[in-house]
């Protein structure tokens, strides 16, 4: 079993309840966190505490993270890029087309399957369907992601996306010209009320906040440069629908296209400080050619 201990606690988490904070910070179910807890395995300065627990800001937590009982997840190589990989972490450039890890749908080749077959360990936490797997892009979108090979870097790396305080830039092709080169959307978003597979900006949705600028204008569509400043399923898409713009071929949001057989959006550009050591790491990856076609064509 793995440990994490937490002996500094952020300001802005005094006051709320621990098991919503860590299956916030984590992306674990919430169920599971409270579990947690009722098995001993969070406690606070050695003692055990309830589910409802408020932070209080002194205090020194200690996590134990159970290893899986049963790995689902079969080992199956994928066409993935290993661009680094040290004792901590692995960054990979995802091809459009393949899952970060198995969902609902049951695929048998993911990220994780193929990382799993090449021998990478990954943390325990989000095990047994999710092991390492820090933050997702969508399986249509193409670009550069992070795993987590250990729980105490996976939950250091958890807490900087929760924080807002690593730096993920898209490149996206919209179906049409945006109203205005650049802007700022802050847009909460949510389940849409009638199509659970989809998402849409609702008022009692989480905060969503993209920044996005035009790079260059083809005939028919842009070509926009994404910052995204919380991490919601499907935010980019979604705010580009907002604005009456989506994705070059997103058919979930948009319509099918053409020039292209998925949504044209690609995660470029991945930059965060190294858990262990605090160095800021940034990773690149090159527009897929799908993308690169319609872009250089004009």
């Amino acid at each position: 079993m793995n440990e994490i201990f937490i002996d500094k606690i952020e300001p802005d988490y005094v006051g709320k309840r621990i098991d919503k904070l860590l299956s916030d910070i984590l992306e674990i179910a919430r169920n599971q966190i409270q579990n947690y807890i009722k098995g001993g395995f969070i406690t606070v300065c050695d003692r055990r505490i309830e589910k409802s627990y408020r932070i209080k800001g002194s205090e020194c937590i200690r996590i134990i993270i159970p290893p899986p009982k049963k790995i689902e997840i079969e080992p199956r190589d994928a066409d993935i890029e290993i661009v680094f990989e040290d004792e901590d972490i692995v960054v990979v450039n995802k091809p459009p087309g393949l899952v970060v890890h198995p969902g609902a749908a049951c695929e048998d080749i993911s990220v994780v399957s193929a990382l799993l077959y090449r021998g990478v360990e990954l943390s325990n936490i989000g095990a047994p369907q999710r092991p390492g797997v820090v933050h997702r892009i969508d399986k249509d979108t193409s670009g550069v992601i992070i795993l987590a090979k250990n729980d105490r870097v996976h939950f250091e790396l958890a807490k900087q996306f929760f924080e807002h305080t690593i730096d993920r830039r898209y490149i996206g092709i919209t179906s049409c010209h945006l109203k205005n080169v650049e802007g700022l959307l802050e847009k909460p978003i949510g389940r849409h009320p009638k199509n659970r597979k989809a998402f849409t900006v609702v008022n009692n949705g989480k905060p969503a906040k993209t920044q996005y600028k035009v790079i260059k204008k083809l005939a028919n569509y842009d070509v926009v440069m994404f910052k995204l400043f919380t991490g919601r399923t499907h935010q980019i898409r979604v705010h580009m629908k907002y604005l009456g713009c989506p994705l070059l071929g997103d058919q979930v949001y948009g319509k099918a296209s053409k020039d292209i057989v998925r949504q044209a959006l690609h995660a470029f550009k991945l930059s965060f400080r190294h858990p262990k050591t605090g160095r800021k790491m940034v990773f690149y990856s090159k527009l897929p050619e799908d993308m690169f076609k319609i872009v250089v064509g004009g």
